[in-house]
């Protein structure tokens, strides 16, 4: 009798193990991932790094891990200390009923001379950052080229300023400034 019981739970086991063999199985089995899905997949990945890549840089801006952001930020507060007090002179100079006036408020900075502001989209996170450590300036800096081809600095009225499509997109993922 000891000997059926011990057959019996041998055939048991063997079934128990046999099953779940079984169902691993139709787990692998199971149809692969259509093209389509694995290209959706794919694309969401990248959508989720780039997020984080824009995440981390804003985040470098915010908090510089680098003495050349700091004396980026530094050079952009420089140039719009000196603007604010053109703006003044400029205030100045219209209730004085003067004649001479200002034609320009170019700004020539350090920031001009590189390139990774004047001419890729550093420009997009320096300006974000500005924005949230200034947020009473009615003014956003913006980067012109003169017909001889050198950039300057000059700021615009926060109503007339418009973002470009990565400054939205880091909008979006940090909240509003």
């Amino acid at each position: 009798m000891s000997e059926k019981r011990n057959l019996a739970q041998s055939v048991a086991a063997f079934t128990k193990k046999f099953s779940k063999l079984n169902d691993e199985d139709k787990e692998l089995q199971q149809t692969p991932l259509s093209k389509d899905k694995i290209l959706q997949e794919e694309i969401k990945l990248r959508e989720a790094e780039r997020e984080e890549s824009l995440r981390r840089r804003f985040s470098d801006f915010m908090e510089p891990r680098t003495q050349d952001i700091e004396q980026d930020e530094e050079n952009l507060l420089q140039a719009y200390q000196l603007f604010c007090k053109l703006q003044d002179l400029c205030e100045a100079t219209k209730q004085e009923k003067s004649t001479a006036r200002l034609h320009s408020l170019k700004i020539e900075s350090p920031l001009c001379k590189r390139d990774d502001y004047t001419l890729s989209e550093n420009m997009a996170f320096l300006r974000l950052w500005f924005l949230q450590t200034n947020p009473d300036a009615n003014v956003v800096p913006e980067f012109i080229r003169d017909e001889n081809g050198l950039f300057y600095l000059e700021f615009t009225d926060k109503e007339l300023w418009t973002p470009n499509s990565l400054e939205k997109e880091i909008t979006t993922l940090i909240g509003n400034y």
